[in-house]
């Protein structure tokens, strides 16, 4: 079987591929493997997808980042051509074959490709929608907030009133990872009774936002005694991990886009994400991307990648995960 999931909604992602791995009760690790797809190859994928386990019936393997590979860059080149419906794609090389064992995969396998916001003309994708489900996470647009934040309080166990249900949604806006942990701090303050506008107010209205990019700022510019604090910080405010973990990868790959704008000579950064940023976000983030080189800032972002799946796995607590991963990304040399 095959699961795409992918989408700028990552919360959501995330969420989908939770309920794929527990379809039929809890998963465990032993049948769950992750693969980074931006260096897997063809056969590796399939030999885990193969491959059996003495400890479950079933196997799981979530490659994530693999299709992100085959999108068109910010330059509008295309890594690869498509010819017309109905046609083998080609220009893809070795994973031309690819798409033609995944559905001979074995029953008992489901291959999940996990991505986040996919560019435009993406030939695997396209070769591979009739093969799968495919689950595409958009952001939620605003009007729907609301409604989205009743059904998380209610699923928590708690109530809200609709103007503190509307009033929540317009302070925090469509990041789910964010609202989440509103919710759960405000479900947990309420203790049993509705959430009014003014719980809202005192607690969401103070805002994580602007500490979490304090905390991202210091874990980017090692100062390890700052970003300790902050992330000490972050968890008396009930900030989740997964949060954490979303905005550092986020502005590690802002880092990454800097680097490779500047590899094209673009000026300025020719990338959607980066023209998105306020003006002072720009300088700010240009400036840590001086402070790296382009390898270490893919060693960061893979030690991140490492934390999620370790949370998402059990091996680590979320805290424990966190105070690891800061203190990898604070040995990485400048």
């Amino acid at each position: 079987m095959l699961r795409i999931i992918y989408g700028a909604d990552t919360f959501t992602a995330h969420e989908v591929l939770r309920h794929v791995l527990s379809a039929g009760g809890s998963y465990c690790t032993e049948n769950v493997e992750w693969m980074d797809g931006r260096t897997a190859t063809p056969r590796e994928i399939l030999q885990s997808c193969e491959q059996s386990s003495m400890f479950a019936e079933t196997r799981q393997v979530v490659v994530e980042g693999l299709l992100a590979r085959f999108s068109k860059d910010d330059s509008g080149k295309r890594p690869a051509k498509t010819k017309k419906r109905g046609q083998k794609t080609r220009d893809m090389g070795e994973w031309e074959p690819f798409v033609e064992r995944v559905p001979g995969l074995p029953a008992t396998s489901t291959l999940v490709l996990l991505d986040a916001d996919l560019k435009a003309m993406n030939p695997l994708l396209k070769a591979l929608l009739p093969l799968g489900e495919v689950t595409q996470c958009e952001p939620l647009k605003r009007d729907a907030l609301p409604r989205w934040v009743r059904e998380r309080v209610a699923a928590g166990g708690g109530r809200i009133e609709e103007g503190a249900a509307q009033r929540l949604a317009s302070l925090v806006g469509a990041d789910l990872w964010q609202l989440t942990s509103e919710i759960e701090k405000l479900v947990v303050y309420a203790n049993g009774a509705p959430i009014r506008s003014d719980m809202v107010d005192n607690l969401a209205a103070s805002g994580l936002t602007p500490s979490i990019f304090m905390l991202v700022d210091a874990i980017v510019e090692r100062n390890q005694q700052l970003a300790r604090r902050r992330l000490d910080d972050m968890y008396d405010k009930g900030l989740s991990a997964g949060y954490v973990l979303t905005m550092v990868a986020r502005q590690f790959r802002l880092l990454a886009q800097i680097h490779e704008a500047r590899g094209r000579r673009d000026s300025p950064p020719s990338s959607r994400e980066l023209s998105g940023l306020q003006p002072f976000a720009l300088t700010r983030a240009t400036q840590q991307a001086s402070r790296y080189k382009e390898v270490q800032v893919q060693q960061a972002f893979q030690r991140v990648l490492e934390a999620d799946r370790a949370i998402k796995s059990g091996v680590y607590t979320d805290r424990m995960a966190l105070e690891m991963l800061i203190t990898e990304l604070l040995r990485i040399a400048a």
